[in-house]
């Protein structure tokens, strides 16, 4: 597995929004891959879905050149869903699954979704 240096923030927001899903952006700040912890706003479904606020989102982008989006799936099979691939195609980003036990990173990119 490859080093990321914002593993550690990304690991500690989804220790702390157990049990619902966290939610981030990967930016980059002045060359450095930054996690930027967002607030999941998906209403009554956060431990299945996360939806980031446009907020946060826009707060992200001011500071920097977005990379990818960052989740994380608590309690839950540790690969992308449907929805998550529909959504990378979609944004046009990659997607990086986050599991804080393990202190694993699955990344998947828009180019390889063929669904």
């Amino acid at each position: 597995m490859t080093e990321h240096i914002w593993a550690a923030d990304a690991f500690k927001d989804a220790t702390e929004a157990y049990p619902e899903e966290c939610c981030g952006l990967l930016i980059d700040i002045d060359g450095i891959e930054t996690y930027w912890k967002c607030k999941n706003i998906s209403g009554t479904y956060k431990e299945k879905s996360f939806v980031i606020d446009p907020l946060d989102y826009a707060d992200g982008e001011d500071r920097g050149e977005v990379l990818g989006i960052v989740h994380s799936h608590p309690d839950g099979d540790f690969t992308f869903s449907h929805t998550d691939r529909m959504a990378c195609k979609y944004i046009d980003l990659p997607f990086y699954l986050v599991e804080p036990k393990s202190k694993s990173i699955i990344v998947i990119y828009p180019s390889e979704i063929n669904d």
